[in-house]
């Protein structure tokens, strides 16, 4: 494979998987991620993100003792500069806020879910991935 062809290809999926993320449909208020990233595991919990204004919230619902080890990853275009950064550990039942305004891109890469805590006896359950826009 030529130098060229080898940077190319990495080239060309990255752009694909940014036009993919930047080409969503924008929701003003709040955008659900698209795949659902828990939508292989049992029993059902949801993570959303809302937007009020510049204030950007991300949220992780399950049953009382369910745990997750994701974070969203976000790319926010809207302030001086582009900034890229994460929503921290995400915690069942409370939100996740940070001041973001303009069009924000929000990733989840992958994690755990495990929807009775680390000593339950149901066994955690492998996020897929998704992405969400909200302007």
């Amino acid at each position: 494979m030529s130098t060229l062809a080898a940077f190319a290809r990495p080239v060309a999926i990255a752009a694909l998987g940014a036009a993919a993320l930047f080409a969503a449909p924008a929701a003003a208020s709040a955008a659900p991620f698209m795949p659902d990233p828990l939508a292989n595991c049992k029993p059902a919990a949801t993570l959303d993100v809302e937007k009020k204004g510049n204030q950007v919230e991300w949220e992780f619902e399950g049953p009382e003792k369910a745990t997750t080890d994701a974070q969203v990853t976000y790319l926010n275009i809207g302030g001086q500069a582009p900034t890229l950064g994460t929503s921290g550990p995400l915690t069942n039942g409370e939100g996740v806020e940070r001041e973001l305004p303009g069009f924000t891109g929000h990733l989840i890469p992958g994690g755990t879910y495990d929807p009775d805590g680390p000593k339950g006896p149901l066994e955690a359950c492998t996020l897929g991935f998704g992405f969400a826009v909200t302007q």
